[in-house]
């Protein structure tokens, strides 16, 4: 013997039930629902995500039901972004933007924040540059923003426009 596993790798596989043995591909990944992200299955497989998306996600359908995947596969009932890659040395990147959507509450929101002085002033100002030029608002520049309107609000009270504002935003990054 030369030392190599002789699994035959030209024979379509175990019967369903069957143990496995070794040199076959061992199990896979089964997905109900996948709305961003990446996923890779495999020997060497890489998966990688750094995306920004526009919107939140809906969980309002239930995710369909999904059969499992042949072994070190990849099932997926229904994807809204990201990648999936399966096989040897597979590789799934995901690069899409994450954006907070411009909703009216948002825009009044920024409204109230960009008369301020300062710090909470100038980004409020900025963002609203980017809603208008993207649509929507990067969720870690809104998050600054959130903590900014919060810091002006503890130094004078809750009842504030940043008050009001923070809060608005703060409910939609959750």
């Amino acid at each position: 013997m030369s030392g190599q596993d002789d699994t035959d790798f030209d024979d379509p596989g175990p019967e369903p039930d069957a143990p496995l043995t070794r040199g076959e591909p061992q199990g896979g990944i089964v997905i109900g629902e996948f709305g961003g992200g990446a996923v890779a299955a495999g020997p060497e497989a890489t998966a990688e995500d750094s995306s920004r998306r526009l919107g939140v996600s809906s969980t309002e359908i239930p995710p369909p039901s999904v059969a499992a995947p042949p072994p070190g596969g990849i099932a997926i009932g229904r994807m809204t972004g990201g990648a999936a890659a399966s096989g040897p040395g597979a590789r799934a990147t995901n690069r899409s933007e994450h954006f907070i959507e411009a909703t009216p509450q948002l825009i009044e929101a920024l409204a109230l924040l960009s008369v301020h002085d300062g710090e909470l002033g100038t980004e409020a100002v900025d963002i609203e540059r980017e809603v208008r030029t993207n649509g929507g608002v990067e969720q870690g520049r809104l998050r600054r923003l959130a903590a900014l309107a919060g810091r002006a609000t503890a130094t004078v009270g809750g009842q504030t426009a940043a008050g009001v504002a923070a809060q608005t935003i703060i409910g939609m990054l959750a």
